[in-house]
């Protein structure tokens, strides 16, 4: 049963390793099994031979992170698991993410983050995250040194549009509420999306021809314009559908989604779409509480980007392997289902990807538990020469050094 989970990270490994040499895979192989095993990605706590320290092993996996190249394998191995299940109505979620680095001042490329769980700045990275039916196809370190969000944004989409053949749906949250980007999407790409706008963001109302701020709009389903870059003409080139929806929550202002679809879909239907974005806010959750995405320490750039492909490359072996065992007939997949189960009555925990992932770590062999060495018993205070002088017997005995210790602390305590 076990056997089948390990086969399952190693067969998905093989588009990974290819090219690699065979340094290179047993030091990938084993980041990747630790990754499960421990859940984190520092690199010495990844140690799996009792007979080298954990540092030096920790060494070497640093050293072949930074001589490869993983981001492009690990995004075509994700690409391959969803090409075939796309259909024109399929979700694709794009957002960002943050690492938070505030304690970090030497590893490379460090930039101004916010982070959104403490409402402030600090020092990290910035990640762009595309992901469909679950699986995580990007996760992509910003270098700010080089390029613009947007333009970081562009060259995703533009990619992936391409790649799906103008499949699919892209649904975006207000933080990308951009008209030019809008325009892209629209008249360059051709590609439909559902974008949450801000309140603020004025359109034309094709009905009336009134100029009005998203905000002033009371709820309903409305064809609009968009204004040109400058708010200066209207533009006529495509009408988009703008849908303001009253929230469950009273209290709260209503959505408002803006679209660009090729059929007509009803206010709940586009509400719907824009709410399946949550599945990359849940991804990012998990990457960051079961794998400690926050936790890497390598100072290298291009070690630092492989490891973030690692990362995602184990949340998406860990979805593909829990949607499988949920559809199989097969034995020994039933048989994987059943274990699992049974871990859950035990653990009581939830049937969810979480918990999978838990018990992924809990069916693979544990790595080499490393007992700690006790401290030195002898304290040696004195000289050497001091100690042949007081005899043999003081050599080993740690009574007699209490009295001279009292003293050290004593003298230390008054001195400072």
């Amino acid at each position: 049963m076990y056997k089948y989970i390990q086969d399952s990270i190693r067969n998905n490994s093989r588009l990974l390793l290819k090219d690699l040499t065979v340094p290179q895979k047993k030091a990938v192989t084993e980041t990747i099994r630790g990754l499960f095993v421990r859940g984190t990605p520092i690199l010495r706590h990844l140690a799996q031979n009792e007979n080298i320290s954990a540092k030096k092993q920790g060494d070497k996996y640093s050293y072949h992170l930074g001589n490869i190249q993983l981001k492009e394998k690990v995004e075509q191995s994700a690409l391959n698991k969803v090409r075939n299940h796309m259909r024109k109505n399929t979700i694709i979620a794009y957002d960002l993410t943050d690492i938070n680095k505030a304690a970090a001042k030497k590893m490379e490329k460090l930039s101004v983050v916010f982070d959104g769980s403490k409402r402030k700045t600090a020092n990290g990275y910035t990640l762009h995250g595309l992901g469909v039916n679950g699986i995580l196809l990007k996760l992509e370190v910003h270098e700010g040194e080089k390029y613009t969000q947007n333009q970081i944004r562009r060259k995703i989409v533009e990619k992936y549009t391409q790649k799906f053949d103008l499949k699919g749906i892209l649904v975006i949250d207000r933080g990308n509420d951009d008209k030019q980007f809008f325009t892209f999407l629209r008249h360059e790409q051709k590609a439909q999306f559902v974008a949450r706008l801000k309140s603020n963001r004025n359109v034309v109302v094709k009905e009336t021809g009134a100029i009005m701020k998203v905000e002033n709009l009371p709820v309903g389903k409305y064809q609009v314009y968009l204004m040109n870059t400058h708010n200066t003409n209207v533009d006529l080139r495509a009408v988009f559908t703008l849908v303001i929806y009253a929230h469950i929550n009273n209290e709260k202002p209503p959505i408002r989604l803006l679209a660009s679809l090729d059929h007509t879909y009803s206010s709940e239907e586009i509400v719907h779409m824009y709410l399946q974005r949550w599945g990359i806010e849940n991804i990012f959750k998990k990457v960051k509480q079961k794998f400690n995405l926050e936790k890497i320490r390598v100072l290298n750039y291009q070690k630092f980007v492989n490891l973030i492909a690692l990362i995602q490359f184990a949340i998406n072996v860990s979805t593909v392997t829990f949607i499988k065992i949920q559809k199989s007939t097969y034995l020994l997949i039933s048989g994987v289902l059943m274990h699992y189960k049974n871990f859950l009555k035990i653990k009581a925990l939830t049937f969810n990807l979480d918990s999978f992932i838990s018990f992924i770590k809990f069916a693979l062999k544990p790595l080499i538990v490393r007992c700690q060495k006790d401290p030195p018993r002898q304290l040696n205070l004195l000289s050497r020469r001091q100690l042949e002088k007081l005899g043999p017997s003081y050599h080993f005995s740690l009574d007699n050094y209490l009295p001279y210790v009292k003293i050290i602390v004593a003298l230390n305590s008054y001195l400072y």
